[in-house]
């Protein structure tokens, strides 16, 4: 991971090759400097009227302000993905305001330090100092060939490339620092959902020793002490040498059935099921195609309906990570948050970049329709955490509707 490229809801190449992408909190940063596009609007608007009032050019007046609004409008409401494209056009806009501020003094303000603002914010610490280094070349110029003011003015030129270098590389380092932040977090839940995953399959091996120890090895160990008897005797009773491959026959069909028990085994009431076992087999359905493994803090069991409708749906999303998230593991985990039943699926795969609205519009609403309508037809709700390059996460919380048993793994 580059350290100076974080950027906004879109992969994007940067210097090196590599590529990133941006966390919640460089977007926060992204939807900051949009909100201080709109107050230095609203600052040039009353300059404005204000050079208007004093007899200023009010068809310069006009023009600028609108085409800045113009602008500004158009990021709030179409909400782009900063590509160099958009970017190189922010850039545009900023740096004819640079002119025009030279030109016409009345109306210079800080606005064009948004674009380095947001350079910064969306390609980091080098590219929002290229872009302040832009501006500031574009200021110098201007101030030099246009601008007819003292030698004060002069000095804010000059001062001028500083001051979006370091707003931009300000704003880059912030962004670095957030994307790097966000980077140990995901490292550090990963080694979490591997350390939980661990000690379930040990409690599990215990527990499925002690059976063994308790049953079969108990049985081994007295077939093995009469099997010595007999032999040393001159003659063998054959009903105990029956009853003794009657004894081991037992312990054969119980070690089998511990080994080979089938899925779904509903209560004793034929009412629930074990939702880890549902789990399980939803995980065995993709195995070969993707490593993946179930964690469960113990043998949740639920209405049997509620199991079928909760399995099913972590069939779809297990589906969905085999032929569209391009991942080598997934992560499978259930507990007992409360009243709620909580299911997470989690991939190490490419993510993409949701947005509801879009995918109803395209017609593409599988993940929303075989997923979040199975969740929410028992009551509960689907949360989905993705973007682009970092994988997904898909959170399912279900509210049982009687107490859940739950018994320890074995």
């Amino acid at each position: 991971m580059s350290p100076s490229a974080p950027h906004h809801d879109d992969r994007a190449p940067v210097a090196g090759g590599s590529e990133v992408v941006a966390t919640g909190g460089v977007r926060a940063l992204a939807r900051g400097v949009l909100a201080v596009r709109w107050a230095v609007l609203a600052w040039m608007f009353a300059l404005a009227v204000i050079g208007v009032v004093e007899g200023r050019d009010l068809a310069v007046a006009v023009t600028v302000v609108a085409v800045v609004a113009a602008w500004v409008g158009w990021l709030t409401v179409a909400q782009p993905r900063f590509t160099p494209v958009v970017l190189t056009a922010d850039l545009l806009v900023a740096g004819g305001l640079v002119v025009v501020g030279a030109r016409f003094g009345w109306l210079a303000t800080v606005y064009p330090v948004t674009a380095a603002l947001a350079w910064g914010a969306t390609r980091g610490i080098v590219g929002g100092i290229v872009a302040g280094g832009v501006l500031g070349l574009i200021s110098v110029s201007a101030g030099a060939l246009i601008s007819t003011d003292g030698p004060a003015q002069s000095l804010q030129v000059l001062r001028d490339p500083v001051y979006f270098a370091l707003a931009g590389g300000g704003m880059g380092f912030v962004a670095t620092l957030l994307e790097n932040s966000a980077a140990q977090v995901r490292a550090a839940q990963a080694e979490q959902v591997r350390a939980t995953e661990a000690a379930a399959r040990m409690t599990e091996r215990e527990s499925l020793g002690r059976q063994i120890h308790d049953s079969v090895l108990q049985a081994l160990a007295l077939v093995h002490k009469r099997g010595r008897e007999l032999a040393g005797r001159a003659q063998v009773d054959g009903a105990e040498v029956g009853r003794l491959a009657d004894l081991a026959a037992a312990q054969e069909r119980a070690l089998r059935t511990m080994i080979l028990r089938p899925p779904d085994v509903t209560g004793d009431d034929g009412r629930h099921a074990s939702l880890r076992e549902r789990l399980e087999r939803a995980v065995a359905a993709v195995d070969g195609h993707v490593t993946a493994a179930v964690t469960s803090t113990g043998d949740i069991r639920l209405p049997a309906g509620h199991v079928h409708e909760i399995g099913a749906a972590v069939d779809q999303a297990l589906q969905n990570v085999v032929r569209h998230a391009h991942a080598s593991r997934a992560w499978v985990f259930a507990e007992v948050d409360g009243d709620d039943v909580v299911v997470d699926v989690r991939d190490d795969g490419t993510g993409f970049d949701f947005d509801e609205a879009a995918l109803r519009a395209a017609g593409k609403y599988g993940l929303l329709r075989s997923i979040g309508g199975r969740v929410e037809d028992l009551g509960g709700r689907l949360r989905i955490d993705t973007a682009p390059g970092r994988g997904t996460e898909l959170e399912l919380r279900v509210p049982v509707p009687a107490p859940v048993g739950q018994e320890d793994d074995g």
